[in-house]
């Protein structure tokens, strides 16, 4: 049998709408100061060549990506965990036996 889920699994299963949309929002209000702040940011540094190449907002983009990935990735696992736990019959199915044949007496 499954181990029992932790706290933290059923945080995340329970509030997963709230943490996904608080998360989306925080990436929105991010990407508006980047954009607000980017001018007197770029022109304020001279000695960036390199990030310069590779775009703030983009950088933060990919940093969202990851943890909407990790987000989403942790939710899942922890949905996974309540199910197992809470019905034993899924937990085992991927080691189902094959049905025993009955041998026909005629």
């Amino acid at each position: 049998m499954a181990p029992p889920p932790t706290e933290t699994d059923l945080f995340f299963a329970r509030y997963q709408t709230p943490l996904l949309m608080g998360t989306f929002g925080t990436q929105i209000c991010h990407h508006q100061y980047i954009k607000r702040a980017e001018p007197s940011i770029a022109s304020s540094v001279k000695g960036a060549i390199g990030a310069t190449n590779f775009p703030r907002t983009l950088r933060a983009g990919l940093g969202w990506g990851v943890v909407f990935l990790g987000l989403l990735t942790k939710i899942t696992l922890a949905k996974q965990a309540i199910r197992d736990h809470t019905d034993p019959v899924l937990a085992q199915s991927p080691q189902k036996k094959p049905w025993s044949r009955l041998s026909e007496a005629s």
